[in-house]
């Protein structure tokens, strides 16, 4: 159809865009096409993550594509950590779109008003995403990110360490073993990947969460134990509303006061 041939064409210019953009880092000209052709497994893969965890590990993508680029080829640190970049922010694009496309099937929302809408946040949102870093080390110093520091950074530290070099060999090896063992064996090999990845401090927010969420779901099904069925599915859909919007609050919550307090650290110094 009509609408497929110009979201093909839209796609090739895009991989177009980034071929050029890797060229124009001095990066080899094969070694551009290997990374616009794993930037779309990876796209893939990040999509599949969101559907299965509702986590988009992007550096995670952006990681793989960069140690299979440093161990075949002699990029620049610099251009390595780019790359990374490059994919991480693909692979994020991605997992967002296909999460909200997700929503908006249920909600019976326009896609062609979603995609407009995505691509109006990601090129606001490159503005924002500056801003706030900018206003994050203003009122912090650089040298309160990174490991041990007042801000982790996990991903960021996880990245400049691969940039250098794979720090054992041995345990990349067997952690893409392992991966590909639970995926042939039908497991979820993302989301036990992301537990082992993830900081303690991560995961253990993650499973407070989970309990919170089991300790509500359990205390609704009490509640409902007399009802109807068609009463107890629409108090189950309600509570899982209200259940979300209090999660998401909360999360969002927590980011704006952050860029809150950072801003006005900035303007009282």
């Amino acid at each position: 159809s009509a609408s497929r041939g110009v979201a093909g064409l839209a796609a090739l210019l895009v991989a177009a865009a980034a071929l050029a953009l890797c060229l124009a880092l001095g990066v080899h000209p094969l070694v551009s096409v290997a990374v616009v052709a794993l930037t779309f497994v990876t796209t893939a893969m990040s999509a599949q993550s969101v559907g299965q965890t509702g986590i988009d590990p992007m550096e995670i993508f952006g990681l793989i594509v960069l140690l299979l680029v440093a161990a075949f080829s002699a990029t620049a640190q610099a251009a390595l950590f780019l790359i990374a970049a490059f994919v991480a922010v693909a692979c994020g694009l991605a997992g967002d779109v296909m999460n909200d496309f997700k929503a908006g099937h249920v909600l019976g929302t326009s896609s062609a008003a979603q995609m407009t809408g995505q691509a109006i946040g990601a090129v606001v949102g490159s503005f924002v995403a500056v801003a706030v870093v900018v206003l994050l080390l203003g009122a912090y110093g650089p040298d309160a990110f990174g490991v041990g520091k007042e801000f982790v950074a996990a991903q960021a530290s996880v990245v400049a360490t691969m940039v250098s070099g794979v720090p054992s060999v041995e345990a990349f090896a067997i952690g893409i073993a392992a991966g590909m063992a639970l995926q042939w064996a039908g497991l979820p090999a993302m989301m036990i990947g992301l537990g082992v990845y993830l900081p303690f401090y991560m995961s253990f927010t993650a499973f407070l969460g989970a309990m919170a969420k089991a300790t509500f779901d359990a205390v609704q099904k009490r509640r409902q134990a007399g009802l109807s069925s068609d009463q107890r599915a629409q108090r189950q859909a309600d509570a899982q509303e209200t259940g979300l919007v209090v999660a998401s609050g909360v999360l969002g919550g927590e980011s704006i006061v952050g860029v809150i307090l950072a801003t006005l650290a900035v303007f009282a110094a």
